[in-house]
């Protein structure tokens, strides 16, 4: 369970409160496309109540990795989950444990806090690195606007030399 929320985050980009909310009828498979929809959830303080829910973006985020799609649906099978079932019973507080008990036996101590929301960041830095608009990033992510996405290209100016290679100028 903790190894399939891990990759949910880092393959989707989502909130930790967006995976635990998560139930089987989120996920989609036509045959052509796999892939998991995901509530927008950040709001202000408090819990959504159920008609507020209703109002949230939703965004499809596709999955490729079949080994992944494996595990998430095996996950869903011997779960016996109903459809509108929350298919993560668990805390953010757990998941933030669990995060940092792997670092711990890991052995290595990161130069950086790694988060549930580490996922989240590497999801969007990931996705600029290989090209991807930022406007497509913003829609992933569920940014209200493309200025809330941009944070995320200051990380890319920090090693630009590689940018301007095989660049040549007349």
């Amino acid at each position: 369970m903790h190894r399939l929320i891990v990759e949910l985050m880092w393959c989707t980009g989502a909130r930790i409160s967006e995976v635990l909310a998560i139930t089987p009828a989120s996920f989609h498979d036509d045959g052509y496309d796999f892939g998991v929809v995901i509530k927008t959830l950040k709001q202000g303080a408090g819990r959504p109540s159920k008609r507020s829910l209703q109002w949230f973006p939703k965004r499809f985020i596709p999955i490729h990795d079949r080994n992944f799609q494996t595990r998430i649906q095996s996950y869903l099978w011997l779960g016996k989950f109903r459809k509108d079932e929350r298919i993560f019973p668990i805390t953010r507080q757990a998941v933030s444990a669990s995060i940092d008990r792997l670092i711990e036996r890991s052995g290595v101590e990161p130069p950086f806090k790694i988060g549930c929301h580490t996922f989240r960041h590497s999801f969007a830095v990931h996705l600029l690195l290989h090209g991807r608009p930022l406007k497509f990033v913003s829609q992933l992510l569920g940014h209200r606007s493309v200025e809330s996405t941009e944070v995320y290209t200051n990380v890319l100016t920090f090693d630009g030399a590689h940018f301007l290679e095989g660049v040549e100028f007349y």
